[in-house]
């Protein structure tokens, strides 16, 4: 399969001297049902800021990915039993989704990077659901190791998707410091996730959806 250059944009606003930072303004929102779907682990729920940022953004539905055995302990032993799934290539059951898939036109599917690429829970989900002619717009957050194989995985996956488009990338410890309100010369904020949703809803993007 002809691998798909990803604009991974990992836009990172500098502190300000005065601490005010300008909003950046959605000026491309696309016109179709959206929903956020995505899997967060950590006690900081990365994943889940951004996809929350996401849907604060653009509106439409959220949906969380929830095993039916939920991942406890260290966070050396979630990784340790994590590992055995992708060696035996077991995909962890997960609880039924409130939202249906087929309702919506654009899915955004969003994960932790666990051994260069999502958990195995949106495998899972990716699994477990036809995208026939739905648009799939990728994001992820890691520890510092980047995205890895995560968006080649994705556009595998996604079965049936129509186009798969350029994905958000954010270093998990950046979102933390923002969580907690620390300063830091690179932190990631919900800025950085509205200047990539005008790149990827931008005019021609919208033009193909309809």
């Amino acid at each position: 399969m002809k691998k798909i250059l990803y604009v991974v944009l990992a836009l990172f606003v500098a502190a300000c001297g005065s601490g005010s930072i300008k909003k950046v303004e959605l000026t491309n929102k696309p016109e179709r049902k959206v929903l956020v779907v995505y899997f967060s682990e950590s006690p900081n729920k990365n994943t889940q800021t951004v996809a929350t940022w996401i849907h604060e953004v653009l509106g439409g539905d959220i949906q969380g990915i929830e095993p039916v055995n939920s991942y406890s302990g260290s966070y050396r032993q979630i990784l340790n039993r994590a590992r055995e799934e992708f060696r035996n290539n077991i995909h962890p059951e997960i609880k039924p989704f409130e939202k249906n898939i087929v309702d919506y036109d654009i899915i955004f599917v969003g994960s932790p990077i666990w051994f260069n690429t999502y958990a195995p829970p949106v495998a899972t989900f990716l699994a477990n659901n036809s995208f026939e002619g739905k648009i799939i717009v990728p994001f992820c957050t890691h520890g510092g190791g980047g995205a890895g194989n995560f968006y080649d995985d994705i556009i595998k996956n996604a079965i049936g998707a129509s186009e798969v488009k350029p994905g958000f990338t954010a270093r998990g410890s950046n979102q933390i410091e923002r969580r907690i309100g620390r300063g830091t010369k690179n932190k990631v904020s919900k800025n950085d996730v509205v200047v990539w949703l005008n790149e990827v809803f931008n005019t021609d993007v919208i033009s193909s959806m309809k």
